[in-house]
């Protein structure tokens, strides 16, 4: 029933409608109509609600649920059985003949088909005319398309005077009397899906636990048009908590495998209506979901592999696009209805029918083109090309898809790469035309991100090898594929390309970086003491800094890659090369690299990769190194990673940490990226006050040298996140020195930066001069550039407003949000008007739910002597505290767990809530969510 009562939130148009349409006093007949799953029975329980408020007796027939089920057409049983239920709260003279005149004429319903017998007619009228004899009443009839003939009961109360509202299901079989029930109705009323803010609330409120924003985002992706159906998406949900695909990860729940697609429940309304229809229907909707599509081109040769009539086959795809189980595009192009109809319907068949169909058709197909022609080359060459090592194809097919392919490149990279996938199969691997095909392969799976074309190249090139032309672009497709599926080839010939060294790189390799099995430190060094692990690091481990903590700090917009980087995308070794070294974060060796491919430094291009290659935002590297085509994969381990890096410097740290969450979820094996990942969680999970989430994640994390910079950078930040300013600075002053002459210099400045924000903090000023020296060392002696944060580190320590404030525009030029909040705080310690500094650093504490922060911010105005920072912006933007309790409202909290969360009473919280219902014209928790989620509602400026 909770999810029932659910349902009808956010039906305020509906309710209004019918509000208006239940005044008129007398006999009246208003239908419901809606798919499977919408809310009906909710809207018409709190119809049910608003009556009996307006002191109007209720009386409630449910149809299709009784005993008799489908045993009682004309619904005589299920109307006495209602009205016996309410028998002592009606109490009216003479109900008990008329209900006995009903319950005698219901065994006579099968007597008569071709209609009513005048007597049941007036047993009927009598009932509910006794039972409307004083007091209004309502016929509330759930399920009207349930039984066969709903009409004449309805029509009976109406005529009475009863007012009769009715729902039924939109789509259901329409015999004469829904039929008859639909002519006579006064009024008739679509109810529609809920908007997508306020289903996702629904959503939020069911789990029963904090959930995760990649469930969500996979919700919408996998429903779709469905999402606004109550019914299907809180289905869906119960679906992946029974299948196990749901589980409780660091306090939120999470998808246990965010790739895996997000199904329909088996038993969902689209696919009984599309069983109900029989078994070739049920065979077309698993073609269609196997096939991902059908063009009508490919039905008859679809309906003589099925064994089925090609007549059948047209009608029965007709039923279904009727049936809402399949669409037509404006191509004539036939889909599933939504992604995760598609996954259940091809789940039942697994992915390897997918293939055989799609190898089947294009066999078909084939005949048919050598025999005639006539056949849409591009079906032709789609299903050729998803079919797999099966289909038999000669030369004038493998030229014709290469020729396609080439075609397309531009308008269709998607197409264009399954073309050249497909002739590269056929192709001689020692031949020259495999080389330039698996060229130009390389360039366009970079541009369409389907990383996964480039295994079956490397499993041919481990059983038959390649020409001498191709080894470098093998090698650059086995660090690809490494790179953004996080699974190490399992072919020895592809792992000895990944473990050769580069140029200047003595013997380290990408793979002895990249995996985590390769990340521990050497057991012939000497051990970690703390987790600065630098002992023995050398030159070798100056790739510490490839998971650096400014990670973030890349600048925001990157601009467009000249044709310096660019011309890199044309030589194999050059960009296999530079993306090693460049992933690797040795930056001596990118540049030995990038001038031996043709490259000059300094350039603008030079320091966009050398910014790169300090990042751990692998996917810039690659688009920096490979070109300005290269695309971001959505998913994957570069994916995530991806979105931890840009919400962490965007102060989006929801996302941020939801993108944690899905790496550590990930089936892919621990990589770099995992490791740093977690210690940028370290990071905001100490900012927002969660210090045992953050001493978790930080044990988690990998000791090994090349994130020895992060990991102190993270050990700091936790530190005077805890109020222990003086072992965040001294944890900085011991470690910096070791890691400087151990050769990880790189990024250094940005954590000795971030120690002497906190020394000024925290009124150290040994500590900050000292801080300052190193800084200066690194600059001078170990020529490191370092200006951002010298102008910082001496504007800080000199108390120069002038030079902290240019410092402070270079991060914000970088879009390195979290550095800029802390810079803006140490800054207001001294300046003159401390007020805008202080305002930016509340502003952008609040953005990113820094709790640890805002105290600080506390402190500094209390200090300071000035008023406490207000946003700026419009009149009704929501204070910080305002902010978290809809957030946690948006989670299905009550008011009493809000009050425990934020450590406040929970009067204090129902008066913020009273207070916002007044600002935001909001008149419930669920509207005041759902406004906050499609941006109604102002926030905070930053």
């Amino acid at each position: 029933m909770a999810r029932t009562r659910a349902a009808v939130r956010g039906r305020d148009q509906e309710l209004t409608a019918l509000r208006t349409a239940l005044a008129p006093d007398g006999g009246r007949l208003i239908v419901l109509t809606g798919p499977a799953g919408i809310g009906r029975t909710a809207l018409l329980d709190r119809v049910a609600r608003l009556l009996a408020a307006d002191g109007v007796r209720v009386l409630p027939l449910r149809l299709g649920t009784g005993p008799d089920g489908g045993g009682d057409p004309y619904a005589l049983a299920a109307l006495v059985r209602a009205v016996r239920e309410r028998f002592e709260q009606l109490q009216e003279s003479g109900l008990s003949e008329a209900l006995s005149a009903v319950a005698q004429l219901r065994d006579a319903r099968g007597r008569e088909r071709g209609g009513w017998t005048p007597a049941v007619v007036a047993a009927l009228d009598g009932l509910f005319e006794t039972v409307g004899r004083r007091e209004r009443v309502a016929l509330l009839v759930d399920d009207a398309h349930a039984v066969a003939e709903p009409a004449p009961v309805l029509s009976a109360a109406r005529r009475a005077g009863c007012l009769v509202v009715a729902t039924c299901e939109e789509g259901a079989e329409r015999g004469p009397g829904l039929a008859e029930l639909l002519t006579d109705a006064d009024r008739v009323m679509t109810i529609g899906p809920l908007a997508d803010d306020v289903a996702l609330s629904l959503v939020r409120r069911a789990a029963g636990a904090r959930l995760d924003e990649s469930v969500v985002t996979a919700l919408r992706t996998a429903l779709g048009p469905l999402l606004g159906n109550p019914g299907t998406v809180l289905g869906t949900l119960d679906a992946l908590r029974r299948s196990g695909r749901l589980v409780t990860f660091e306090g939120r729940l999470c998808l246990s495998d965010p790739a895996e697609p997000v199904a329909l429940p088996a038993d969902h309304p689209l696919l009984r209506r599309a069983s109900a229809l029989g078994g070739t229907a049920v065979r077309l909707l698993g073609a269609v979901a196997l096939l991902d599509g059908l063009e009508l081109d490919a039905l008859p040769p679809l309906a003589d592999i099925l064994g089925a009539d090609p007549v059948d086959c047209g009608r029965g795809l007709d039923l279904l696009i009727e049936a809402g189980v399949l669409t037509a595009g404006p191509d004539g192009r036939i889909t599933c209805r939504c992604p995760a109809l598609a996954a259940t319907a091809a789940g039942r068949f697994g992915a390897r029918r997918g293939t055989a169909l799609h190898a089947a058709l294009a066999e078909r197909l084939l005949a048919g083109h050598r025999r005639s022609g006539g056949v849409d080359p591009v079906v032709l060459a789609d299903h050729v090309a998803r079919g797999g090592a099966a289909v038999t194809l000669d030369d004038d097919t493998v030229r014709l898809l290469l020729t396609m392919g080439a075609a397309a490149e531009q308008e269709e990279p998607e197409r264009a790469t399954l073309w050249h996938s497909a002739a590269l199969r056929r192709l001689p691997p020692t031949g020259p035309e495999h080389a330039r095909t698996l060229c130009r392969l390389l360039l366009l799976v970079v541009r369409t991100g389907r990383y996964e074309l480039l295994r079956e190249p490397l499993t041919r090139y481990a059983e038959h090898g390649c020409a001498e032309e191709s080894v470098d672009e093998i090698r650059l497709a086995a660090i690809l594929l490494a790179l953004h599926s996080g699974v190490p080839p399992a072919e020895r010939a592809v792992r000895e390309l990944l473990d050769a060294p580069f140029p200047g790189r003595g013997p380290t390799a990408f793979s002895e970086w990249w995996f985590d099995r390769r990340l521990a430190p050497d057991p012939r060094r000497p051990p970690a003491t703390d987790g600065d692990t630098v002992a023995g690091a050398g030159a070798g481990a100056g790739a510490g800094a490839g998971a650096d903590a400014q990670a973030w700090a890349e600048p925001r917009e990157r601009g467009e890659v000249t044709a310096e980087a660019g011309a890199l995308a044309g030589d194999g070794a050059g960009r296999s090369d530079l993306l090693s070294a460049a992933l690797c974060g040795d930056v001596d060796a990118c540049e030995r690299v990038w001038r031996s491919s043709g490259g000059t430094a300094p350039s603008p291009e030079w320091d966009r990769l050398r910014q790169a290659a300090l990042v751990a935002d692998m996917a810039d590297v690659a688009r920096l190194v490979i070109g300005d085509d290269y695309r971001v994969p959505e998913t994957g381990v570069l994916g995530a990673y991806h979105r931890v890096v840009r919400g962490y410097a965007d102060a989006d740290w929801t996302r941020a940490l939801s993108a944690v969450r899905e790496l550590e979820l990930s089936p892919a094996e621990d990589t770099l990226a995992r490791h740093a990942a977690r210690l940028l969680a370290v990071d905001m999970c100490a900012a927002r006050g969660e210090f045992a989430q953050a001493a978790r994640w930080l044990t988690a994390a990998t000791r090994a040298p090349r994130l020895a910079v992060l990991r102190t950078w993270a050990r700091v930040g936790l530190a005077a996140r805890k109020g222990d300013d003086g072992q965040a600075v001294r944890v900085a002053l011991l470690a910096g020195p070791r890691l400087r002459r151990a050769g990880l210099r790189p990024g250094l400045s940005i954590l000795l930066s971030r120690a002497l924000r906190i020394a000024v903090l925290g009124d150290d000023h040994e500590g900050a001069a000292e801080l300052l020296a190193e800084i200066e060392l690194l600059s001078h002696e170990h020529h490191v550039d370092a200006q951002e944060s010298l102008l910082l580190a001496r504007g800080l320590v000199h108390r120069d407003p002038e030079c902290a404030r240019e410092a402070t525009d270079l991060i914000r030029a970088r879009g390195d949000l979290p550095a800029l909040m802390e810079s803006c705080l140490a800054v207001a310690r001294f300046a003159p008007d401390p007020r805008p500094w202080l305002r930016e650093a509340h502003a952008l504490a609040t953005r990113c739910g820094a709790a640890a922060l805002l105290e600080r911010v506390r402190e500094v105005t209390r200090e300071r002597g000035v008023p406490a920072p207000r946003a700026r912006g419009r009149r009704d933007a929501l204070a910080v505290t305002e902010q978290r309790i809809i957030e946690l409202i948006g989670e299905g909290l009550t008011n009493r767990q809000i009050a425990l969360r934020l450590r406040l009473s929970e009067k204090t919280v129902e008066n913020y809530l009273t207070r916002l219902f007044a600002r935001t014209g909001c008149r419930s928790r669920v509207e005041l969510a759902a406004a906050s989620l499609t941006g109604r509602l102002a926030r905070t400026p930053t």
